[in-house]
């Protein structure tokens, strides 16, 4: 097995972030919605996974530039493909699926809290 086939076999699971994230989002969700705002709830849950998503597939092509087992430009290639997925996926989401903007950004707002909260919390010194 080659050095690069072994790198992609050992695909990084959900670390601690990803999985607040989610979970944030889903309590996100289940309050707006029992609140009686189900389009906002919608919302909500698209932004949130989707921003999780993208969390995890950048910490991905990280794990796999660092363990350099593909060239820079490969990595360049592939953030820029991964940035231009993301983009279509959300433009698609507002013009074909009509979801809530503000509840698309509540959600990804709740992934980036629990983001800087998880890099607060794992720093020791106080500093970031």
């Amino acid at each position: 097995m080659t050095e690069r086939t072994a790198s992609l076999i050992n695909i990084p699971s959900l670390g601690r972030v990803e999985r607040a994230g989610l979970a944030v989002t889903g309590l996100l969700m289940v309050v707006t919605y029992f609140l009686g705002y189900r389009d906002l709830a919608i919302g909500v849950a698209a932004g949130g996974i989707l921003f999780t998503a993208n969390f995890v597939a950048i910490r991905f092509l990280v794990h796999a530039l660092v363990g350099n087992s593909h060239s820079k430009g490969f990595g360049i290639f592939a953030f820029v493909i991964k940035m231009a997925v993301f983009i279509a996926i959300v433009a698609a989401l507002f013009i074909f699926a009509k979801v809530n903007l503000y509840g698309f950004f509540i959600g990804v707002t709740g992934v980036v809290i629990v983001i800087i909260g998880e890099s607060l919390r794992g720093s020791k010194d106080g500093t970031l």
